[in-house]
């Protein structure tokens, strides 16, 4: 216990507790906003930054007991603006003032967002005259916390969508057809005649590709009509014709229908790159039942059109499976 004049009494415990308290939420406040914007930092970044955030509340508290001076200009909106640019600053320098001003909003709604929380559950679990700040001050912490792995989990779903797919276009006589395909880590298939990796697609998207003749003795074949086997083996299309082991969880004895198409494009930042030699396998049902890919790509193509490309022009259609 401090005391300060004849009207004041400081408790130092207290005044101890509520800047731990005011450091945590502001380094809390800085991680968030740095795992929500992917912005680069440091935690001895986020430290200082912190730092900055509790000193100016220490200032503001002596203010308010009139131990110092100037409480209303510390607690202006130009100051508190003023400070939070720069705790901003320290914490993701350098930063140029456009990326400033949209970590200073996602700053701002993170703090009122999860300030809102903590209020609320202060006067919720307190009374009108006595709220419980201290299960609002958790309150608000979680709501950070939470906040913060709610908008890393849409950067991740954004990361996965822009990084992790890409335009597929499988060419077959004189057909082609467009969709998106995934890169898939888990996908090994090889074909077991000439080890070229395996694309697998959804039957659908194929449905007009193939020949007539071709398409319908795989869909027999793929519903286990063992006719279209021998119909298949004894047609012209018996060397584009492919029968692809697999085994995973449930099915250690699977097996998937395929095709060696005529050439298959990948479209990487706009630019058209053939893959080297793969076979297309055949899906009969949705690989994504959100429909935002069509088809499962090995790594190991991407990694060889990447190193083996020559950019050239390729004709593609436009993008949503249309046919030509």
């Amino acid at each position: 216990m401090m005391q300060v004049g004849l009207d004041y009494i400081v408790y130092v415990d207290v005044l101890v507790l509520l800047l731990g308290a005011n450091f945590i939420c502001d380094y809390l406040l800085l991680w968030a906003t740095a795992a929500v914007t992917l912005a680069k930092t440091t935690w001895q970044r986020l430290l200082i930054g912190a730092t900055l955030g509790t000193l100016h509340f220490l200032l503001i508290y002596l203010a308010s007991l009139r131990i110092i001076p100037y409480y209303g200009y510390l607690r202006s909106i130009p100051t508190i603006f003023g400070i939070t640019l720069l705790m901003l600053g320290i914490a993701f320098y350098p930063i140029m003032a456009r990326r400033m001003v949209a970590l200073l909003l996602h700053f701002l709604a993170i703090g009122f967002g999860a300030g809102g929380i903590g209020l609320a559950t202060a006067y919720l679990l307190g009374t009108p005259t006595r709220p419980n700040a201290f299960l609002g001050l958790l309150a608000a912490m979680a709501a950070i916390l939470i906040i913060a792995e709610l908008g890393w989990g849409v950067i991740q779903h954004r990361m996965v969508r822009h990084i992790y797919q890409l335009p597929v276009s499988i060419h077959f006589d004189l057909n082609q057809v467009r969709v998106v395909g995934l890169i898939d880590t888990g996908n090994h298939l090889t074909d077991p005649l000439t080890g070229a990796p395996v694309i697998i697609i959804e039957q659908s998207q194929v449905a007009d590709l193939l020949p007539e003749e071709l398409a319908s003795s795989i869909s027999l074949l793929v519903k286990g009509d063992q006719d279209a086997l021998q119909k298949l083996l004894s047609s012209s299309w018996s060397s584009r014709f492919r029968v692809i082991p697999y085994s995973s969880l449930g099915d250690n004895n699977g097996i998937l229908i395929g095709f060696r198409p005529d050439m298959i494009t990948l479209e990487v930042h706009g630019e058209s790159m053939p893959t080297e030699d793969a076979v297309v396998a055949l899906c009969n049902h949705d690989l994504d039942p959100a429909g935002e890919y069509q088809a499962l790509i090995p790594p190991i193509i991407v990694q060889g059109t990447l190193a083996n490309f020559t950019p050239r022009s390729v004709n593609l259609a436009p993008l949503g499976g249309e046919r030509q």
